[in-house]
């Protein structure tokens, strides 16, 4: 067992509690206890302690939508004219990327951000990722490659392969195999309870009726849901529409795409009757602020999804590991994008702290991103000391303006310690990686 206290502790979740002196008890993967520390060590006093001296604990961080393998595009010249809008970034940029990764590429553009993200209080990842050409010209095997980066490194996955008709119907059917592949070797135990996957689909645009259909029949026996991208930019719905549907949302549910076990990342081009179709099918939305912001697509309208009812959540889209500078960054874009000072407060916080956990958890088999007895030991003991009090009332006030802005001290997931006293303690080499990844980067530059 290991106690983790005193500091004040914010547990996330649907009722998300401030305890002023707190401390989380863990037993093994699981939390036993999470309470006053006073009262927890009167009873525990000869557990292993993990010193937070009055740092705020909160909940290993969940990132909702990333992409691993964007690691190895920073500081990557393009080969062409830069792009005028987001058609051209994705074929002069990400779609030319994904064929040049090989193997070792997809686990070294993973570990590196993982590692960087357990600095900051991250543990639980839902990655979609592509490498048609991965090894001997099909995508098959690379997920088990992402997966061993973030086994190694200690963290929680649920990953997809992203599957599209961009490069023919051999490597299509490959990416669907390999999504299949991946979710039942993760029902057979792989991973030990920290690897899941979905169905990735790249976007609807991509994906033909052949491909939708043979996801959604694969589906009808997995269960396993989808995660895709969805009126990103307005070609998206531009092209549904000339397919006869109102817009991506409804050629989806068409297909039977949506679901409660389904994400739909960015929503930005999307209808008010597509906004009801989304909540009421329990579809979740995860939203990319920075992302959207730098390949100027539009502001997803995201007070009103949630006032319609619908689960969101925020991830960073592969633009860093770090989810609290996009949860940061929707605050301002929500009050910007209306015009509005009073929007985007408790709803950007919201997108963290409730929307991030409840998405993670319908893949895993215990809660995660929550502090609370039964949830997976998943907790982040950030660098930071409150200036003013920190309560109920306050905390959306200080997770915003001073959580945001900390690193971690102890993070740990699954009940091991990754980072301690701001070192890590798992068994990579973070330098000897580094040096790694930027021998398979430039070779992959020149493959580009």
């Amino acid at each position: 067992m290991i106690l983790i206290g005193p500091g004040p502790v914010i547990t996330f979740g649907e009722t998300s509690r401030v305890i002023p002196r707190g401390a989380v008890l863990i037993d093994g993967e699981l939390i036993k206890a999470v309470g006053d520390y006073d009262e927890l060590i009167k009873s525990h006093d000869s557990v292993r302690r993990l010193d937070a001296d009055g740092r705020v604990i909160i909940p290993g961080l969940v990132n909702a939508h990333m992409h691993f393998y964007s690691t190895f595009a920073r500081g990557m010249a393009l080969k062409d004219a830069p792009p005028e809008n987001f058609m051209q970034v994705l074929q002069r940029l990400w779609w030319r990327l994904d064929k040049a990764l090989g193997p070792e590429d997809c686990y070294l553009s993973a570990a590196v951000p993982i590692i960087q993200g357990i600095k900051y209080g991250i543990t639980t990842y839902i990655d979609h990722h592509a490498s048609p050409f991965y090894r001997d010209g099909t995508p098959l095997g690379s997920l088990e490659e992402v997966g061993q980066a973030v086994l190694d490194s200690g963290v929680r996955a649920c990953l997809c392969y992203e599957v599209s008709d961009r490069d023919g119907e051999t490597i299509a059917l490959a990416g669907l195999s390999e999504n299949e592949r991946f979710v039942e070797m993760c029902r057979e135990g792989h991973g030990d309870g920290r690897l899941a996957g979905t169905i990735g689909l790249h976007a609807q645009f991509t994906c033909g009726d052949s491909t939708l259909e043979a996801a959604r029949q694969m589906n009808e026996y997995l269960r396993a849901g989808f995660h895709i991208h969805c009126a990103e930019d307005a070609a998206d719905t531009a092209d549904a529409k000339k397919r006869g549907f109102g817009g991506a949302v409804e050629r989806l549910s068409e297909f039977g795409i949506l679901g409660p076990r389904s994400i739909l990342a960015h929503c930005i081009h999307v209808s008010e009757k597509e906004i009801e179709m989304i909540a009421s099918s329990m579809t979740a939305v995860v939203h990319q602020p920075t992302s959207n912001m730098n390949n100027a697509v539009g502001a997803s309208a995201i007070v009103a999804i949630r006032k319609a009812g619908a689960l969101v959540g925020v991830g960073t889209d592969g633009m860093s590991a770090n989810v609290l500078d996009d949860m940061r960054t929707a605050s301002w874009m929500m009050r910007h994008r209306s015009g509005d000072p009073r929007q985007g407060w408790v709803e950007s916080v919201d997108l963290l702290t409730r929307g991030n956990p409840a998405i993670a958890s319908r893949y895993f088999e215990h809660p995660v991103g929550v502090l609370e007895p039964g949830a997976y030991a998943d907790v982040a003991v950030m660098d930071y000391f409150p200036p003013t009090p920190l309560t109920d009332a306050s905390s959306l006030g200080h997770v915003l303006f001073g959580l945001a802005y900390a690193q971690a001290f102890h993070t740990i997931c699954h009940g091991r310690v990754l980072l301690e006293n701001r070192e890590l303690k798992i068994n990579i080499d973070e330098d000897g990686l580094a040096e790694r990844a930027r021998e398979h980067a430039s070779d992959l530059w020149e493959r580009f």
